[in-house]
């Protein structure tokens, strides 16, 4: 190996141990810092220690917590099913009904019955007299 080349080797080589240096103090400093807040995190307040001190202090936070809750759910609950009601009523009222179909048939029916009556036509078209009583037909 000649001079030059050795030079070029020491010289990338201090510089690789630099960023290795470099690089160990940073990640070394990072974990610091996390060790930090993750410890001031954890900073508990006198009212959160006095919520801790026996059940019926904890079930006491507990409840002053939840001041309100019941109330605010039975009116989402109430919301919820007036929206539930009225997405129904659209929906039957858009979509065509097999039984209102038969209905409204039956109604057209009736109303085309009545008129034929009034003008004293059967269905066949011939003209027709009412008679009282039984009328006997017969059938081949």
């Amino acid at each position: 190996m000649t001079q030059k080349n050795r030079a070029n080797v020491k010289e990338n080589l201090q510089r690789s141990a630099g960023l290795k240096l470099i690089l160990t103090t940073l990640i070394f400093c990072g974990i610091l810092m996390l060790g930090y807040i993750s410890v001031s995190a954890q900073y508990l307040s006198p009212e959160i220690i006095a919520c801790y001190k026996s059940v019926q202090a904890r079930y006491a936070c507990f409840n002053k917590r939840r001041e309100g809750e019941f109330e605010k759910a039975k009116e989402r609950e109430a919301n919820r099913r007036s929206i539930l009601e009225a997405k129904m009523k659209l929906r039957l009222e858009l979509l065509p009904q097999p039984k209102q179909q038969r209905e409204n048939k039956r109604q057209e029916i009736t109303k085309i019955i009545e008129a034929s009556r009034s003008r004293n036509i059967s269905h066949k078209g011939e003209r027709y007299s009412l008679t009282y009583g039984h009328v006997l037909e017969i059938h081949p």
